[in-house]
């Protein structure tokens, strides 16, 4: 199975100030929105920080479709190759929005990862756990309809990246239709269809801007079944 791991900065507790510590010498280089960072020819074999912005990390499968796999925030630190000889094929990670990172060498990464038993423990189990979610969120679709997965998404994202207002959930990262439509294994028009549905019920609003405001969260959590 083709592995991608990365460390969101909401997960990582008292390992982030630690892993914070190993960019602090290099500069982070700045790109535009829709910049490719990392591809599979490439694959330099380096560990990265996002220091500003928003990226996507997608992969291609055999048959042409483009999936959506995780979004990385800010603080989010990820590698081209999953640790102790990983798999990196037909990965890619893009920018979403204008992003600072910074990068260095997957060696210096690795050795500071595993110079300490409990260290390397903590990053394994953390590693672990993405591995598990990945394959539950992979299990919960299966079976379900468009809108139940759409809706299973955005109650993800909410709690992910969302932000509470007093009687709703703000969601500012610049995802697209598309984007959604790749994460769920659909069409980008019938995700546009079921966004529109969803707008019309009065559970979401969302605009071209990129925000995306939950209204109902309950309504849209009913709809996973």
């Amino acid at each position: 199975m083709d592995f991608f791991w990365s460390l969101p900065k909401s997960s990582m507790s008292d390992l982030e100030a630690q892993l914070r510590t190993l960019f602090t010498s290099s500069q982070a280089r700045h790109y535009e929105a829709g910049a490719i960072l990392s591809d599979p020819g490439a694959a330099p074999e380096r560990a990265f920080l996002c220091a500003g912005g928003n990226l996507k990390v997608t992969k291609m499968l055999s048959n042409g479709r483009e999936i959506l796999i995780t979004i990385l925030e800010t603080g989010s630190i990820w590698s081209d190759r999953s640790l102790l000889k990983g798999y990196w094929r037909e990965v890619f990670v893009e920018t979403m929005s204008a992003a600072a990172v910074i990068s260095i060498e997957k060696e210096a990464f690795e050795r500071f990862i595993c110079e300490s038993p409990d260290r390397l423990t903590r990053f394994m189990a953390k590693v672990s756990e993405q591995m598990s979610d990945a394959l539950t969120l992979l299990d919960d679709y299966r079976g379900r309809d468009v809108a139940s997965r759409l809706a299973s998404v955005l109650v993800r994202f909410s709690k992910e990246y969302g932000v509470k207002k007093e009687h709703s959930v703000v969601i500012d990262v610049p995802f697209t239709h598309q984007d959604l439509a790749n994460m769920i294994g659909t069409a980008r028009e019938t995700v546009s269809r079921n966004m529109a549905r969803f707008r019309a019920e009065g559970y979401v609003a969302d605009s071209r801007t990129a925000t995306l405001e939950i209204l109902n969260l309950g309504s849209l959590e009913a709809l996973i079944v």
